[in-house]
């Protein structure tokens, strides 16, 4: 993955849409903490929060 300085970067370019990546390596990485997310959840699905908990928790109106 590319380095990228954030200081560098315009609320504008931040906030435009992005095209998808094509870079495999991110891909893979993407794919792998969805599934580690998925396996944990099967795993120990108490520890998997509802929407209206995590807005809640992070201080956001539902």
């Amino acid at each position: 993955m590319a380095d990228v300085n954030m200081a560098d970067l315009t609320l504008e370019e931040l906030t435009r849409e992005q095209p998808e990546s094509t870079d495999p390596e991110y891909l893979a990485w993407k794919r792998r903490q969805i599934e580690e997310a998925v396996a944990h959840a099967d795993a120990f699905p108490d520890d998997v929060l509802t929407e209206e908990e995590v807005w809640k928790k992070r201080g956001l109106e539902y």
